[in-house]
């Protein structure tokens, strides 16, 4: 009877090691579930990420090669209203030394006339020429100007978006090693601010500059 209770006893303490050990297996097996769908996901934010980032650094490419097409484009034309004005003036110059020479002769005096009306045409129309004009030139050097800064920008704001981006691959990546939730929502909270940098370097840059 006593080896029957023993019997007993010892199939008793089997069965319950054996639950604890199925026990142990599930949780080892939950772990490396959760251990497995976090490096899924920082897999699928890296790759996210990086599209991110060459799509930003492309912009950025392009607005640098915007910011050094405008720069050109504003000195040749500063050159172009530099020389009209040195043409202007000397235009005004030589009006005025034929205003005081010559004798006082009629028909001189009516040739003088018409050269002095010719010269003052000249000078406004350096001035005032809807196309070539200083006037005219000058609003196309500022309009070169101002879309030189424009794209000048856009560069900061792209690379501010790059950085940040490629701050939250790398916590990223630090996430998936050492399994930390938080790394991860940081990388994800750079990663927003990447793209949000990104979308204000195209529409709005002066917000996304710093």
């Amino acid at each position: 009877m006593f080896k029957e209770l023993e019997h007993h006893e010892h199939a008793g303490h089997l069965a319950h090691g054996h639950q604890k050990h199925g026990e142990g297996d599930a949780a080892h097996g939950e772990d490396a579930g959760h251990g497995e769908h976090g490096n899924q996901l920082a897999a699928l934010l890296v790759s996210f990420l990086a599209a991110s980032l060459a799509i930003t650094e492309q912009g950025a490419k392009h607005a640098e090669i915007r910011v050094q097409e405008n720069s050109v484009f504003a000195a040749d034309t500063w050159g172009q209203y530099q020389a009209k004005s040195t043409r202007g003036t000397l235009v005004k110059d030589i009006g005025s030394i034929i205003a005081v020479m010559g004798p006082a002769d009629p028909e001189v005096m009516a040739k003088r006339k018409e050269a002095m009306d010719h010269i003052k045409e000249e000078a406004k129309r350096f001035e005032d020429d809807p196309k070539d004009g200083k006037k005219a030139i000058a609003e196309r050097a500022r309009a070169y100007e101002e879309e030189r800064d424009h794209s000048l920008e856009q560069t900061h704001a792209y690379h501010n978006g790059a950085a940040a981006t490629e701050l939250a691959i790398v916590l990223t990546t630090a996430s998936a090693i050492t399994k930390s939730r938080k790394l991860i929502y940081a990388a994800l909270a750079l990663g927003v601010a990447g793209v949000v940098l990104a979308v204000l370097g195209y529409a709005a840059p002066e917000y996304g500059a710093f």
